[in-house]
């Protein structure tokens, strides 16, 4: 019992003022944790999961994009980067030349790896190490994001988020404009959602990252989701429990 009161004081602590949401994961017979963060105060269905750290996956092109743009390795979202040359993609949808927005859009991994290539490994360490994103490791450029070398927690996604919808991260206003317009995703009644999904097939962990700007409140939320995904038939479980929230 003594220990069980010393991790909640410890969770007290870390997530200040927190509020205990529903575990929707259940109802789609898997685990996983939801964050909502205002820039003081916490929300989830577990902050223990919150503070596990995972593979970001294709979540990691938002601050690549930043990077690329920050850096000036790509001038603007409009720049055609990627050339498509006739190889054999995952996707058709990759199967064109991209900028970066459209990049994004389609979540081409191979035109992130261009763009990693381009930064290198000095830049991109650099700017890791400045953001304090998870435990800023990088093993090889073009593939960091996704082989689990680097890893970051819910929580510490949610903070960067939110940093980014109030355009207080360490870039460029103009780059944070940008990559906030690329990663914008529908305009509902009462909000405005933006994000970036994201999969790891080795770590069977699925990510949906953002931030929502409340209409009636004119404030902005940030929120990280991940949650264990078996198969990728499964992964429309994400959006569906991202709705509940």
């Amino acid at each position: 019992m003594k220990k069980i009161t010393l991790f909640l004081l410890f969770l007290n602590l870390v997530f200040g003022q927190d509020k205990i949401l529903n575990n929707w994961f259940k109802e789609y017979n898997t685990s996983g944790t939801f964050v909502f963060y205002d820039g003081k105060t916490w929300a989830s269905n577990d902050f223990s999961r919150a503070m596990e750290t995972f593979s970001p996956a294709s979540t990691f092109k938002i601050f690549n994009a930043l990077i690329a743009l920050d850096s000036g390795v790509i001038k603007t979202k409009k720049e055609i980067f990627y050339h498509y040359r006739g190889e054999k993609v995952f996707l058709s949808s990759w199967a064109q030349d991209m900028n970066l927005s459209s990049a994004i859009k389609y979540s081409n991994v191979l035109a992130f790896k261009e763009v990693a290539r381009r930064i290198g490994i000095k830049t991109m360490q650099e700017y890791l190490n400045k953001l304090h994103y998870g435990n800023a490791k990088i093993s090889k450029i073009d593939t960091f994001w996704l082989d689990n070398s680097l890893k970051i927690s819910a929580k510490e996604q949610a903070i960067l988020l939110f940093r980014l919808s109030q355009n207080s991260l360490p870039f460029s206003q103009e780059a944070m404009n940008s990559v906030k317009e690329m990663i914008y995703l529908k305009n509902m009644e009462n909000l405005e959602l933006f994000g970036k999904t994201g999969f790891n097939d080795e770590q069977k962990i699925a990510w949906i990252v953002g931030f929502v700007y409340l209409k009636d409140e004119n404030k902005y939320k940030a929120f990280a989701l991940n949650l264990d995904i078996d198969k990728f038939e499964d992964l429309y479980k994400r959006e569906k429990i991202l709705e509940k929230y």
